[in-house]
Formats: C-alpha cells, sequence, structure tokens
C-alpha cells in the first residue's frame, strides 16, 4: 500500500513537473507592428501577421515552444529583447554590425536593404544621397540606412519617421520629396495598392544591404540552436518559400 501510494505521488510529481516545464516553454515574440511584409499588426482582424510572424509560428510549432506575439516599434525591439520583456524578435530587422554587437542572429531569412521612395511624377535617375542635395528628404528611424542618411551630413533639415509607410505618407503630402526607406516593405505597400503615387527608383544603389533574421539575447545560445535547426528544416520543405511567395517575393 506505501509503495503504491508513493508511486501515485510520484507520478502526480511527475506531471506536475511536466505541466511547469510547459509553462516554461512560451515565449514571448516581439514584432514591429509597421515592419510589413516582415510583421504588421492587421487592424481588421486583429491579428500579428507577416513573413517573420509566420515563419516564427511555424518554427514553434516544430521546435515545440508556445509564443505570445507582443507587438512595438521598430526602435523597441531590441531593448525590449535584452530587458527580458520580450524572447525572440521576428520582425524587419536587417542584420548589422551596430546590431550584431547586441543581440545574436538566427541564420538569415530573406534579403533586405533601403529603396528611394519618391512621387511618381519624378522621373529622375537617383542614384545616391549625393543625388537628393536640396531636396526635402526623409527616412526610417531605427534602421541602418537610416543612420548613413544622418550621418552623410547633407540634409540639415532631414525627417526622421517611425516607420517606412510614414515615410511613405510624408512623399504623397509632398512633405518630403523623397524617402530612403525599406526596399522590401515600400514593394509590398506599392503593390497592395496603399501608395498609388508613389514609386521606387529603379536607379537607386542601396546605401545597406544585408539579410533579415530572426535574433536572440547573446546568452540564449541553446534556443537560437533550436531556431536555426527548425528555420533550416522550412527552408528544406518549401514553407519559407510558400511564405515568401505569399508575400510578394520571388
Amino acid at each position: 500500500m506505501l509503495a503504491k501510494t508513493i508511486g501515485t505521488f510520484a507520478v502526480i510529481g511527475a506531471l506536475i513537473a511536466s505541466a511547469s516545464s510547459q509553462a516554461q516553454e512560451k515565449l514571448k515574440i516581439g514584432t514591429n507592428t509597421n515592419g510589413a511584409p516582415w510583421s504588421f499588426h492587421d487592424q481588421k482582424t486583429n491579428t500579428d501577421q507577416g513573413i517573420s510572424v509566420e515563419l516564427i509560428a511555424a518554427i514553434a510549432k516544430d521546435a515545440g515552444f508556445q509564443i505570445e506575439f507582443v507587438p512595438m516599434t521598430l526602435a523597441e525591439l531590441i531593448p525590449a529583447l535584452n530587458s527580458r520583456k520580450t524572447d525572440i524578435i521576428a520582425a524587419n530587422l536587417l542584420i548589422s554590425a551596430e546590431r550584431k554587437a547586441l543581440v545574436d542572429f538566427s541564420d538569415p531569412i530573406a534579403p533586405g536593404g533601403d529603396g528611394l521612395a519618391v512621387p511618381k511624377s519624378d522621373n529622375k535617375a537617383y542614384r545616391t544621397l549625393d543625388n537628393l542635395k536640396g531636396l526635402k528628404v526623409g527616412t526610417q528611424a531605427a534602421s541602418p540606412y537610416g543612420t548613413i542618411v544622418e550621418k552623410s551630413g547633407l540634409f540639415p533639415d532631414l525627417k526622421i519617421y517611425p516607420d517606412g509607410q510614414t515615410a511613405m505618407r510624408a512623399v504623397t503630402s509632398g512633405e518630403i520629396n523623397a524617402g530612403v526607406v525599406g526596399a522590401n516593405l515600400a514593394a509590398y505597400q506599392i503593390k497592395l495598392g496603399n501608395f498609388p503615387n508613389v514609386q521606387l527608383v529603379k536607379s537607386w544603389k542601396p546605401l545597406f544591404s544585408s539579410d533579415d533574421a530572426f535574433s536572440v539575447r547573446k546568452s540564449d545560445g541553446d534556443l537560437l540552436k533550436k531556431i536555426n535547426t527548425s528555420l533550416a528544416k522550412l527552408k528544406a520543405d518549401g514553407t519559407l518559400k510558400a511564405i515568401l511567395s505569399k508575400y510578394g517575393f520571388d
């Protein structure tokens, strides 16, 4: 009888430990509310969507952990991660040397960089920042290419916007003549028909080119391994390609 009772308690203890372990596996995912097509909050459905959002959900399923999305601005993503308000960043975060000093990145998801958004009526073949001298220029806060525009010193009245969509709206309204924004973001928004009077300049030479990827704290090497292992599977089985195609990547 005593042995049976001890065995029962052992089973109960194992179940409690298992439940506790499962609860610890729920990870908070930092996303950018205005980072389409990588991550964005859809007001109509009140859901988080985008390439990174769908991909991290697939990774979580494969790796066996639960997730909870925490939407925020691009500038808030890394501080929130390192202050342990989130555990993974799944957003439009390009790999850069400055960011690699603060967080660890996963294997690359897809290439990205900046583009130049101008009114459709502007047919000039802009290639570099020097070609924009004398114009009203804006860019995106907390972005590698935005930093390059700021450091150039060419635009004393440079406008800094919280996200690419806001910069594109400024182009539409005439507040600025040109916006240096995420090329993938701008192409996606134009494709959706959200900016019918804005175009991306085909002759523009990107200021910064890199890859978008997930990121974790530098102390979370085991988690990074899980992400990369699952990401490799999803690349091999065509899941990543299907998600990218859904959001306009060829």
